[in-house]
């Protein structure tokens, strides 16, 4: 895992075909549409084999849509790449979720701060 930590990465989006198109007009190369669960997971499973991809943002719908209990405990546990799950552009952003994210990031309660 150490020699893992130096080097160039690449960001990856798996989404639904408007977050994608947002993401490639962002400069995002690796960005993939998912519609189906079979889709979810094989495009999830492709990434992890990938040793250039460090930051995979995921779509909380797409996530749920991953219903293989270990392939889920992996996008949980991973560190490299680590998963970043994202609301749906017609959810609701609760502050919860990004202290969620920061807090599994860095390892710091948000809340604490200051």
């Amino acid at each position: 895992m150490e020699d893992r930590i130096k080097g160039d990465y690449k960001i990856a989006v798996v989404a639904n075909n408007e977050a994608v198109l947002g993401f490639k007009i962002a400069g995002v190369r690796d960005a993939r549409t998912v519609e189906t669960q079979e889709e979810a997971e094989s495009v999830v499973k492709d990434i992890l084999e990938k040793k250039d991809i460090g930051v995979v943002i995921i779509t909380s719908n797409i996530s749920r849509m991953i219903k293989d209990r270990r392939l889920h405990n992996a996008i949980q546990s991973s560190l490299l790449p680590m998963f970043v799950e994202v609301p749906e552009y017609n959810e609701e952003f609760k502050p919860d979720t990004l202290r969620a994210l920061v807090m599994r990031a860095l390892g710091i309660d948000i809340n604490r701060i200051g």
